[in-house]
């Protein structure tokens, strides 16, 4: 009789244990799933139906024993990013000449933007298009020159649309309520079948 009244006290431990641990997750699971709300940080509602950019803009890197480079490109420009290859210190007096092609054109340093900037609409248009492009760019500074060979693969960018098709209020978890509820009544359940014992 002692026996059976200690497991009976421990199996109730462990089962209001067992229904706290699952009340409790349930608690935090449901908190967890409404937060990401359609509300800004002012209670204003926010757009659900927004557009993510799949790819980023262009780039290409490039580099030699002397120089390296990175390129971005841009709807209308293209920029230039150098910098000496063993100190990485940014190079702004040099002279880059950027051929694609049959066509050629000079970049021009941007203090401003601490980058070199093509702004030729023919160059700047045709990197524009989808496709791999061979760029050769010859660099000049006072004291040293090389020819570097860079490749900018473009894709054009897609637009992927998320659109959350739910009413404004928030919607009840109710498979969380149905577990919560069935585990109520297991647990109450099973406690009478003790007591009955008993």
């Amino acid at each position: 009789m002692f026996l059976k009244i200690f497991l009976l006290q421990n199996w109730q431990r462990t089962a209001y244990r067992l229904l706290f641990a699952v009340f409790s997750s349930l608690f935090f699971l449901s908190g967890a799933y409404a937060s990401p709300g359609a509300h800004g940080p002012n209670g204003e509602h926010l757009d659900t139906t927004k557009q993510v950019s799949v790819s980023n803009k262009p780039k290409f890197e490039s580099f030699t024993e002397t120089f390296e480079l990175a390129g971005e490109l841009s709807e209308n420009q293209l920029l230039i990013y150098l910098h000496d290859f063993k100190s990485n210190a940014p190079i702004s007096g040099a002279s880059i000449e950027i051929e694609l092609g049959d066509l050629s054109a000079s970049a021009t340093y941007s203090a401003q933007m601490k980058a070199y900037t093509l702004s030729n609409e023919a160059i700047v248009a045709l990197l524009n298009q989808r496709g791999t492009h061979e760029i050769v760019l010859t660099i000049m500074t006072e004291d040293l020159g090389d020819l570097l060979v860079a490749y900018l693969e473009n894709e054009a960018p897609q637009l992927v649309k998320e659109n959350h098709n739910t009413a404004h209020h928030h919607e009840t978890p109710w498979w969380g309520i149905a577990i919560g509820l069935m585990v109520f009544v297991i647990g109450f359940w099973i406690g009478r079948q003790f007591k009955e014992r008993k």
